[in-house]
């Protein structure tokens, strides 16, 4: 006789990463003001590393800060004065913007497309 024993497994994320973002088609030269949220699995702020990019039809064609990886806990946000703006050149373009969130040995890309107008 076989007998099978079933055990409940639960897969968890380490943590959560949410992006906030205004709109998906800024204006360009205007500032485009997002914040990046990093938390526990119950909702608690957690430090974390981000850095971002802009891809081009899934091909990385620039980054945000000159790549810069910045630290924070819980919710990050470009300093004022500092936020993304996007150049004239960019307008009609589809990109999509990534942030890569890290955190306890994990990372986590949040992808969010835009089209500046």
């Amino acid at each position: 006789m076989l007998s099978v024993i079933a055990l409940p497994v639960v897969l968890s994320a380490p943590f959560k990463a949410t992006l906030h973002a205004p709109t998906h088609t800024p204006r360009t030269t205007t500032p485009w003001v997002i914040s990046i949220r990093a938390t526990d699995p119950e909702g608690r702020p957690i430090r974390a590393r981000v850095t971002m990019r802009f891809l081009f039809a899934g091909v990385p064609v620039g980054k945000v800060d000159n790549g810069r990886v910045y630290t924070f806990t819980g919710t990050w946000r470009e300093k004022k004065g500092q936020e993304i703006e996007f150049p004239a050149t960019s307008r009609g373009q589809r990109l999509t913007f990534q942030a890569l969130v890290t955190a306890r040995r994990h990372t986590v890309k949040l992808n969010y497309w835009v089209q500046p107008r």
